[in-house]
């Protein structure tokens, strides 16, 4: 069923009709369309392992597309929660959406789980954060891994090429920062954009600082590009990615060429290669396991990951609020978001989740480790 949402965004699909009171509605607004679709399409695949029903009560997943458009989120949580009574929201897939969504979700007293990275969407945890949690890592996360294997290696200059956009620009402070903290001198910030296909002048300007190692703060396919084209014009030195590299398309089009590039790896992606007693391996195993079995092999990804812990959390945290009020009401909303900040302990596909009144990232930094592109595969460095 396919209709306008104020004229920005799209119904994608709805399990049901609107529910009765006694069912639980759970709001997913993700990006179906625009330049996140590639994320916002896995998160949603992601979502395809909900559970049907939580404590004798049926969960209705009613979806709809926030077009990588921020006003498209709002007017799709609007739109949820005046229509339906969403209980709880998934959502939105980008850092924008997500910022956006905050007001309308704080407004309806509505708990809200974001799939963006950035660490401000839920820290500090004052009265409008209380209501938005997260499931994915933060960018200091991703960056302690690459930076302790910089060090150890005796990298003394470092050159950054990434998105010309937030992701990128996020990436310019936490590189600052870390190599101000490692004793690491940055001495290139080149910047391209998504579509963009060709980085040679980029490159040529790196190569010219002669950096020990540069580092490629972008995602997916796009990724793959300044990688060759670094190899292309004769660098030798060492190449680190961020986590979005292990997404979409980079090791098809990096080849044999991407070998040796340093990531932090997820389990979400890697677990197979992660020790045996790292405490997110069984969970993480059976999130691959069951992805692949659907989406074909090598199908597994940190996005999908991050929607599908979402359900693990709602599944956790419904008994209690059940508790304290039938869904559909502000108290089963107080007593869900009460419920997720109290967990402890959730293994899921990207880490083991532990949240707390001044925790609302839940991850730390033991669901990321260093990883490395050998022979295609992602695995971790032991």
């Amino acid at each position: 069923m396919l209709r306008s949402v104020l004229g920005v965004c799209v119904v994608v699909q709805l399990f049901a009709a609107p529910s009765f009171a006694a069912d639980i509605n759970v709001g997913v607004i993700l990006s179906a369309t625009g330049p996140a679709a590639a994320i916002g399409n896995a998160e949603r695949n992601g979502t395809a392992f909900g559970p049907a029903e939580i404590a004798g009560k049926k969960i209705i997943y009613l979806f709809l597309d926030e077009a990588s458009d921020s006003t498209a989120a709002v007017s799709a949580l609007r739109k949820l929660f005046q229509e339906s009574k969403i209980d709880i929201l998934v959502g939105p897939t980008t850092t924008p959406g997500s910022f956006a969504a905050i007001d309308p979700a704080v407004e309806y007293k509505l708990p809200m789980i974001s799939l963006a990275p950035v660490n401000a969407l839920v820290a500090p945890v004052d009265e409008r954060r209380r209501w938005i949690f997260k499931t994915t890592t933060n960018d200091d996360h991703e960056a302690t891994p690459l930076f302790a294997n910089m060090k150890h290696s005796g990298v003394k200059k470092l050159a950054l090429i990434g998105f010309g956009d937030s992701y990128g620009d996020a990436w310019s402070k936490v590189s600052a920062d870390m190599c101000a903290a490692s004793g690491i001198e940055l001495v290139a910030n080149e910047k391209f954009a998504r579509t963009d296909t060709t980085v040679v002048g980029q490159v040529l300007k790196i190569i010219a600082a002669d950096p020990d190692a540069v580092l490629i703060a972008a995602s997916g396919a796009p990724a793959a590009l300044p990688l060759l084209q670094l190899r292309e014009k004769g660098f030798a030195g060492q190449i680190y990615g961020t986590l979005g590299a292990t997404f979409g398309d980079f090791r098809k089009l990096t080849g044999a060429q991407g070998d040796g590039i340093f990531v932090p790896l997820s389990p979400a992606v890697g677990a197979a290669s992660f020790p045996d007693d790292y405490p997110a391996k069984r969970a993480a195993l059976e999130f691959i396991q069951r992805y692949e079995g659907k989406f074909g092999p090598a199908s597994r990804n940190i996005f999908a990951g991050s929607a599908y812990d979402a359900l693990i959390l709602l599944e956790q945290a419904v008994p209690a609020a059940l508790k304290v009020g039938e869904p559909g009401t502000a108290e089963f909303r107080e007593g869900l978001r009460t419920a997720i900040e109290s967990l402890k302990g959730v293994a899921g596909s990207r880490g083991v989740y532990n949240y707390g009144p001044n925790d609302h990232t839940g991850l730390d930094q033991s669901a990321l480790t260093l990883g490395k592109l050998e022979k295609g595969e992602w695995v971790a460095v032991r």
